[in-house]
């Protein structure tokens, strides 16, 4: 949704722009590095330029917005759907791609393979598995060029190991050196405000980043996106704790009053525990989180959702992949107590809910950012309830604050792009 995908940008932008030589493993050699670098930010520019969406498909949108809690409402209604594969499943197909200088999303009886960078394809699955009682699948693929899975895991890699040795000066007067224009794209509105690099023993360096959201740097350009973000961002709260299977601590990330703490420990470039002997990352992860948001005049959320948080790290497939199975405890108003909470359960039932982003890349063809979601709901009073404060979200998401949105996050990749390509002759 529209502050996360926003945030994570360009969180991920200013964390990158720490070091120059994060870019550098995007490829086997600077030449190498300089295509597919171009091709990735080319992909994410391209996806956010002046989106134009096809008449059906946004009404089609608003609708599965309004109704992800309470799909009986559009499970029979054959202007939503584009095939009915099934008695019981439904199934929207969208593709995104640039058409005369926009950014074209539509709907399609069928898909064929994305081309270009930044091309996407949507794939929204909805079936009713018992009375009352549905399955969303949804899959996004987008293409990103030529990188391939392992140059996109050492580049993550890189871009968290940046600060390994150097001061929070030193990171600073890079960062600014080689991305000007990035920095000043992105920093209408989001910046880092501080980055502390400490040495530790056995060759361990601590990390805390903190960036912020500023609105006020942010309304003079983007006014509309500037209020709605604030509107739901500023009393957000929200903490996410990565630890291995017997609790020693890895990774922990913090959000509140418009701002966002990380903090991670690294050995020799490597991830490792956060405190006392250093121990390698395993593969398989329990991630714990708390989260809150204040809709209308409510303030609803959950604590202790503990999942699975496995990587997947070979191959050419590598992904985070997130499954939660256990229900965590609610954060509800009070009037709600007297409403049916047993369906709130039911998307932690047997698979679970699970949360997907990865990417594979294969011989000859673009690689693609894959991510998949799979949600259980079973409708009832509460879930209606909820329902409701999601559709007054996404009524205040109207389209000048899309525009703006697609806006800022296109003029931080352009802005990005430019300083790659200043910065290729250094690296030859």
């Amino acid at each position: 949704m529209w502050p996360r995908r926003t945030a994570v940008a360009a969180i991920l932008i200013t964390g990158l722009a720490a070091c120059t030589d994060s870019l550098r493993s995007a490829g086997p050699t600077p030449a190498a590095a300089e295509v597919r670098a171009d091709q990735l930010f080319d992909a994410f520019a391209a996806r956010w330029n002046q989106v134009d969406v096809a008449p059906r498909y946004e009404t089609t949108r608003v609708r599965l917005a309004q109704s992800a809690l309470v799909p009986s409402r559009i499970f029979g209604d054959t202007s939503m759907w584009e095939s009915r594969p099934s008695a019981t499943t439904r199934l929207i197909l969208v593709s995104g791609t640039t058409v005369d200088g926009h950014y074209h999303l539509e709907t399609r009886p069928s898909l064929t393979p994305a081309i270009r960078p930044g091309d996407t394809r949507h794939t929204i699955s909805l079936e009713q598995t018992g009375p009352s009682v549905f399955r969303w699948d949804t899959k996004v693929d987008m293409a990103v060029g030529a990188i391939g899975a392992e140059e996109m895991s050492l580049f993550i890699s890189a871009v968290l190991a940046a600060g390994e040795g150097r001061s929070e000066r030193e990171l600073r007067d890079d960062y600014r050196a080689a991305f000007p224009r990035a920095t000043t794209a992105f920093g209408r509105g989001f910046s880092i405000d501080s980055l502390h690099v400490t040495p530790g023993t056995l060759g361990t360096t601590s990390v805390v980043l903190v960036a912020g959201f500023h609105p006020e740097l942010m309304k003079p350009a983007y006014p509309a996106f500037a209020g709605y973000l604030d509107k739901y961002l500023g009393p957000a709260k929200y903490h996410f704790a990565l630890a291995d299977r017997v609790g020693v601590p890895l990774f922990d990330v913090v959000g509140r009053d418009r701002a966002v703490t990380v903090r991670y420990r690294l050995q020799q470039g490597k991830l490792t525990s956060l405190f006392g002997p250093p121990k390698a990352w395993p593969d398989s992860l329990v991630l714990t989180a708390d989260a809150t948001l204040k809709v209308k005049h409510f303030t609803v959320g959950f604590h202790s959702l503990v999942t699975d948080f496995v990587i997947s790290n070979s191959g050419r497939d590598r992904a985070w992949t997130i499954v939660a199975q256990r229900e965590p405890k609610w954060d509800l108003p009070f009037i709600t107590e007297r409403l049916i909470r047993s369906p709130l359960h039911r998307p932690f039932d047997g698979a679970g809910a699970m949360f997907r982003l990865g990417i594979r890349d294969s011989a000859g063809t673009q690689s693609v950012l894959a991510r998949r979601t799979r949600l259980d709901v079973e409708e009832s009073v509460i879930m209606r309830w909820i329902g409701s404060l999601a559709s007054h979200a996404v009524g205040d998401l109207d389209a000048k604050v899309e525009i703006e949105e697609d806006r800022f996050l296109h003029d931080g990749f352009v802005a990005l792009q430019a300083d790659i390509h200043a910065l290729m002759p250094r690296w030859k």
